[in-house]
């Protein structure tokens, strides 16, 4: 009896290990963990069974355990866990994630460290700056990382299909470059091995063009990007002016088009054009007579105003031919009084 007992207690041992073995395994591929920006560490999961919202919890070696502020979401299911980051330092060290579904199912996982597990954010504002005297073509952008010390930046050309460059700083020059030639530069960058480095790469920037007149000193590019401003600030300046001028100075009409039927249809006959209706053309008509008088010129020869009007008319036609006497001087008689004096 003792030795069937202890048979069985071996093949359980060896049962439980296998399912612990099989167990550790699925784990360690479903979740992947990856420290952002040094900002915050973000795991993933993905889970071959049914649909289920599984609860999460982390630590770093020496921290207490840490359930998951703000939960990834993907088709109203838990995929992943966001959990800042309270020190880049801590990358360095050992991390353990916990993962726990219903029936109080646990699976665990274990890194080493999260060293070269560190992803940055993409540079950003990028700008060129073309330089005429020397013909060099001046680049630089912006990065987001708290330890500017420990990024290093890959350049790329889009247009060149050489080997991208590895700059430590946040520019990059190339000289002699010519002016007709165009240029599309991105930019990633990572976490410099002076600094422990990293197996992954930021995501490209975005592209920025320049040379065939696409760069100029002086800051060329943002005049053109607010060229389409003023260009639709300026149209409708015009059109406000314009109605201004139509308000203030309407235009003279042209007669042409209304005297046309004047002079073709009606032969210039105002009347006729106007449509003036028979009565009112009567109303203007007069309607009364008035007798004709024979108007005579008095002449000196003409009778006294007692001859007949008969005689005076006759008289008056005919030319007179009596010659008239001279006149003689005369004197009047000085009045009485005077000649006594």
């Amino acid at each position: 009896m003792t030795c069937v007992h202890t048979s069985k207690l071996y093949f359980g041992l060896l049962f439980l290990i296998l399912s612990v073995q099989k167990c550790r395994s699925t784990v360690d591929r479903s979740v992947q963990c990856k420290i952002i920006n040094f900002k915050y560490v973000e795991c993933f999961w993905r889970s071959n069974t049914s649909a289920t919202n599984y609860t999460f919890s982390s630590a770093f070696l020496g921290y207490p355990s840490v359930d998951c502020p703000e939960y990834i979401m993907e088709h109203n299911y838990t995929v992943g866990c966001r959990t800042p980051l309270q020190d880049p330092k801590l990358r360095f060290t050992e991390f353990s994630t916990n993962r726990s579904a219903a029936r109080n199912h646990t699976f665990s996982k274990t890194f080493h460290s999260l060293r070269r597990e560190v992803q940055l954010n993409p540079p950003y504002n990028l700008s060129v700056v073309w330089n005429e005297q020397d013909s060099t073509l001046s680049l630089q952008w912006n990065s987001s990382s708290p330890l500017q010390n420990c990024v290093v930046y890959m350049v790329r050309n889009q247009k060149d299909t050489r080997q991208p460059i590895n700059v430590t700083g946040t520019s990059y020059t190339q000289s002699p470059v010519s002016q007709n030639k165009s240029f599309v530069f991105q930019v990633r960058s990572t976490v410099s091995e002076l600094c422990g480095g990293s197996d992954l790469w930021s995501n490209w920037s975005t592209p920025v063009e320049a040379g065939t007149g696409n760069s100029r000193p002086g800051g060329w590019q943002g005049f053109y990007g607010v060229l389409p401003v003023l260009l639709c600030l300026l149209g409708l300046m015009l059109c406000y002016c314009e109605r201004k001028r139509t308000i203030l100075l309407p235009a003279v009409p042209d007669p042409s088009k209304n005297l046309q039927d004047l002079f073709h249809k009606h032969d210039g006959n105002v009347e006729s054009w106007v449509h003036i209706s028979k009565e009112l053309k009567e109303a203007f008509e007069p309607d009364y007579t008035e007798p004709s008088c024979d108007v005579c010129e008095v002449m000196p020869s003409c009778p006294t105003p007692d001859a007949s009007p008969a005689s005076q008319t006759d008289n008056c036609d005919e030319p007179s031919t009596e010659e008239q006497p001279e006149d003689e001087p005369h004197t009047e008689e000085e009045p009485a009084g005077q000649q006594s004096s």
